[in-house]
Order: structure tokens, then sequence, then C-alpha cells
């Protein structure tokens, strides 16, 4: 947390920020201190509530977290999957009862068994690797099982930077008009359960006022059991990319 939202600050010029402070003061025990809390709400002039608030909102930085090195997760997927008892059992092996803590939802929903060791997160078989995991080393990369029906485009083989990327240079020979209006014409609906059609919502955000305007990428995935935006954004990063790019230009 503190390392990305550290990232984040500093493109706004914020160098030095609570979440920061608030991973940096964890990073011993776990936990963030009662002295630490009020030390925080001094530096930032704001109650120790606040900062206590803020800290206990992360799981990984709850009082009931100190000393812990591995959870397990308590999302409703794995709840319902009947899988963490058996994880925790095999952590059991490797770490003491009071090193073993919980996290709600760890987003490894499509394959259950989830838990966080080294502020990692991994699922299915990992489990049987743990004494590796716990030494610091790397899980094999996340494999997906993905088809398509006739002609592949989102799954299909990236062929490359330079090749892949002539449709953008072809997209912004056409003005934004003939462009929208390509989309139009195409039918490209969106990939969520609405399929709503992606011309209509550009359209809107292109008529709509405002100087300066937005393309955000919402990969947060919470349906149990989905990995369509994991598997994007790991493994069809630039289909992502040109995508918003097109549209930021529309």
């Amino acid at each position: 947390m503190s390392k990305n939202l550290g990232e984040l600050s500093g493109r706004k010029g914020l160098q030095d920020n609570l979440f920061e402070e608030l991973g940096i003061a964890a990073r011993e025990t776990g936990t963030v201190a009662p002295e630490d809390v009020e030390k925080l709400a001094e530096k930032f002039l704001m109650g120790e509530a606040n900062v206590y608030g803020t800290a206990t909102f992360y799981d990984f930085l709850r009082p009931e977290h100190k000393g812990k090195k591995v959870y397990v997760c308590n999302g409703s997927a794995c709840m319902t999957a009947g899988t963490q008892g058996e994880v925790r059992k095999k952590l059991s092996q490797h770490y003491s009862e009071n090193e073993i803590g919980e996290m709600c939802c760890l987003g490894r929903c499509h394959e259950n068994s989830a838990f966080n060791v080294n502020g990692l997160n991994y699922s299915g078989d990992a489990i049987d690797n743990i004494a590796t995991l716990k030494k610091g080393e790397r899980g094999a990369m996340d494999k997906y099982n993905v088809a398509s029906h006739g002609t592949p485009v989102l799954t299909n083989t990236f062929p490359g930077i330079d090749e892949y990327y002539k449709i953008l240079g072809t997209a912004l020979n056409m003005s934004a008009d003939d462009l929208l209006a390509e989309l139009k014409t195409s039918g490209l609906r969106g990939r969520g359960g609405a399929g709503f059609p992606i011309s209509f919502k550009l359209d809107s955000c292109k008529n709509t006022e405002g100087d300066q305007k937005f393309i955000v990428c919402n990969a947060d995935e919470g349906d149990p059991g989905a990995y369509s935006d994991r598997y994007l954004l790991e493994h069809q990063p630039h289909s992502v990319l040109l995508g918003m790019m097109i549209a930021g230009y529309i």
C-alpha cells in the first residue's frame, strides 16, 4: 500500500502523506502503535480518531494483526468454496497460530484457497509451495483458461509494439467524429453484463461540457469467480491502453 500510494501522491507533488506514513509505521509489527497514531495526528494536523480510523480501514494495518506474517482470505467466494480450513491447516505447518491472520477478499475468487504472504496474494495450488514462498521466492505467473468463438481478438497473440499500434495511427488519421461513426457502425458493445454500446458512452462524454476530461480504467474486479480484467491487465495490457487512447481522442 505504502509504495503504490506514495508513487501516486508524488505525481501530485505530495511527497509526504498519511497513507505512506502509516505503511512505514506498521512495517515492523504489522500495525500502527498508539504512540505513532498520536505523532501522525500531530504531524498532519488532524484528530487521533481520524488517523486511527484510516489505519483500521485496511485489514493488514488493524491492531489485531500485530505480529502476523501470513493471512488467510475470508472473502465470500473462498468461504463458500470451503477451501480455507485446509489453507490454514497447511499454513500452520510453517507458522505459529499467532502469526496467521485473516484478510477480507484478496481478489483471487477465480481459484479460491487464497492467502497473502510477504505482501503478495496467492491462490489455487500455491498453498502447496508455501515453504518456497515463505523464503521470499515468487510464485509462478497465473494461468487462465481463455478461449474464443471464431477469430480471437482480445485473446489473440500480441504481435509487438510497432505492429499493434498501427491501429492507433489509423485512428488518429481520422477525425474524432468519423471515428465515432465507425464505432457506431461496428456495433461494438461493452463487455459487462449490460452489453452497452460503447459509441453511446463516448458520444455522451464527448458532448458533455468541460475544459478537461479524463479516461479512467476501472479494473476493480469484485464479482466472485471473475478474472477477465485480471487476465487483460496481466497478459493483454496494450489492448487496455489502446482502447483508452482511442476513447480519449474521441
